[in-house]
């Protein structure tokens, strides 16, 4: 059998809009269900086996007022058989006469197992009665789509003479709502192969159609398709719900984040070089160090690896506005030559209008540490040294791990802390231009969805992970415009962000919502995760108030 060149492809759907849609796309033929209509009233498809409506007439309503009519391609019926009142030949003389083109089982047994399934079986109301459905609708005219998970089921779809076989492999598995498939998809191509192959041998001009699982994008269908010579594929979920969540996610993001993407220059915090940002914490900061830059006192600048300490250092110097250098130093080596000079007095420190930084002040010997507190004290390394010997003062800058305060004391230093990347995230988006300007990358924006991933990560190791994750984007971008998909392929989607334990998961909701101002809608929206997602997290973790 040659392999066909397209793929034939039915949407299953709930909505006028969508249908039309779906018709307008390409689409080869649309199945009225009432999982689709339950998709779009925000319930999971899996909704539609619950005894919540009457299926039927539900299914019915909305067909005939949204979609027959109103689109040239076939509608199938999803016809419920269970009722045991329902006269199966009155029900399919009413989808005729209502002037669908086909009826398919659905809602279907087949998605129920166990005890109850085979109860189900033996009061006749189960999946013998959706084939009797199947086997009489030819005698109405109507064309006919068989639902089927097992080889037994498939059996006897094929034997009622159903013209198009689905292949269901469980309720789609994701976005929002997904329900986990546990079939993996190189199983279900194979699995769909096995099938496939024994329909054909037993009913040649069968159409072989595969739905559901692991399939969630064109990708995963041609695997399939390619692995077992299906003849197409339906679509539901993939077709509507999940294309609605991300452009409406998308679209709302781009209107949220609409002012924080405006062409304008990036703000430096209290007008100081190199601190970047509007946020409380930044001008916090920037206030604090406008106040010491205009003493000679030691400051001790603390904060997380990668959270900006050195930059806070640079902007210190700038800001005091000394004429000498600026000189770096780590204290993990060997500083001492470089500060007391050679036996003589002190050499970077006599410099009176330069400022040295010492870098991982936690890593000072006691005896350095001991030298430098009574530099500060007296302006010199002897304690009996007379005042004409006594050195003018360099600006000192240490900076230092998270903590620190004995040392401040001991050097009588004033301490700044920096905030961390997550107690700031509204600065992200003045910080990625900033940084992307910084690199002489041709990129000129960053898309409004690829913002929002970045403002839902947790930077744990601060503005160094964001510039090596914006570095590695720009040299992707296309157009220069960096998008979603381009930051997804390195961090994955949003939803992704998820800690390892519980614990680590109540404290990451917790900060969030504190964050947020406890604004449930933009917590969820923060952390990427769905609106009922959070509330679910809360409810298990004991924050739901």
């Amino acid at each position: 059998m040659p392999k066909r060149l397209e793929i034939l492809v039915g949407a299953a759907i709930g909505l006028g809009m969508t249908a039309r849609a779906a018709a307008d796309g390409g689409a080869d033929f649309l199945l009225a269900l009432s999982a689709g209509r339950l998709r779009v009233m925000g319930a999971p498809s899996i909704a539609a086996m619950l005894p919540i409506r009457d299926s039927n007439a539900f299914t019915d309503e909305f067909a005939r007022g949204e979609i027959l009519d109103r689109v040239s391609i076939p509608v199938f019926f999803g016809a419920a058989a269970c009722d045991p009142r329902l006269s199966i030949d009155g029900l399919l003389g009413r989808i005729r006469d209502a002037g669908y083109q086909g009826v398919a089982n659905f809602p279907t047994a087949i998605h129920y197992d166990g005890a109850f399934r085979a109860a189900l079986e033996g009061a006749g109301l189960g999946f013998a009665r959706e084939v009797e459905m199947l086997r009489a609708a030819p005698r109405f005219g109507l064309a006919t789509l068989g639902y089927a998970k097992t080889r037994t089921e498939v059996d006897a779809v094929i034997a009622a003479g159903v013209e198009r076989l689905c292949l269901n492999f469980g309720w789609n598995s994701g976005g929002s709502q997904g329900v986990p498939s546990g079939v993996p998809l190189d199983q279900a191509a194979e699995r769909a192969r096995r099938v496939f192959a024994h329909v054909r041998r037993r009913a040649p001009g069968t159409l072989c159609l595969v739905e559901g699982g692991p399939i969630i994008d064109p990708g995963h269908l041609l695997q399939v398709c390619d692995t077992s010579r299906a003849d197409g594929y339906v679509g539901g979920s993939t077709l509507d719900r999940l294309p609605l969540e991300m452009s409406v996610m998308q679209t709302t993001s781009a209107f949220k984040t609409a002012g924080l993407l405006r062409d304008k220059p990036a703000r430096e915090a209290g007008r100081l070089p190199g601190l970047v940002g509007h946020s409380q914490a930044v001008r916090q900061l920037a206030e604090r160090v406008a106040r010491l830059v205009a003493t000679d006192l030691p400051i001790l600048v603390a904060g997380e690896p990668g959270a900006g300490r050195t930059t806070v250092a640079r902007a210190i110097h700038q800001a005091s506005g000394r004429a000498g250098s600026l000189t770096f130093l780590d204290a993990r080596q060997d500083i001492a030559p470089h500060l007391f000079g050679e036996g003589g007095p002190a050499a970077l420190l006599a410099l009176r209008q330069s400022t040295v930084v010492i870098e991982n002040a936690d890593a000072l010997p006691p005896t350095l540490r001991t030298k430098l507190g009574d530099w500060i004290e007296r302006g010199t390394f002897d304690r009996f040294a007379k005042p004409e010997e006594r050195v003018p003062r360099a600006r000192l800058v240490l900076t230092h791990p998270p903590g620190g305060e004995a040392l401040a004391r001991s050097l009588s230093a004033q301490r700044l802390i920096v905030p961390p990347l997550r107690d700031r995230m509204e600065d992200i988006p003045l910080l990625a231009r900033a940084m992307l300007r910084g690199m002489q990358r041709n990129v000129a924006e960053l898309e409004p969805a690829a913002l929002r991933l970045l403002m839902a990560r947790s930077w744990p190791n601060n503005l160094r992970d964001l510039a090596e994750v914006l570095a590695q984007a720009a040299t992707e971008a296309a157009g220069g415009r960096i998008t979603l998909a381009v930051l997804e392929a390195q961090l994955g989607p949003a939803s992704a962000v998820m800690p390892a334990s519980p614990v680590d998961e109540r404290a990451w909701i917790l900060d969030a919502l504190r964050r947020n101002r406890f604004r449930r809608g933009e917590t969820a929206s923060f952390l990427g995760i769905a609106r009922k997602t959070l509330y679910n997290r809360m409810r298990r973790l004991g924050l739901e108030t």
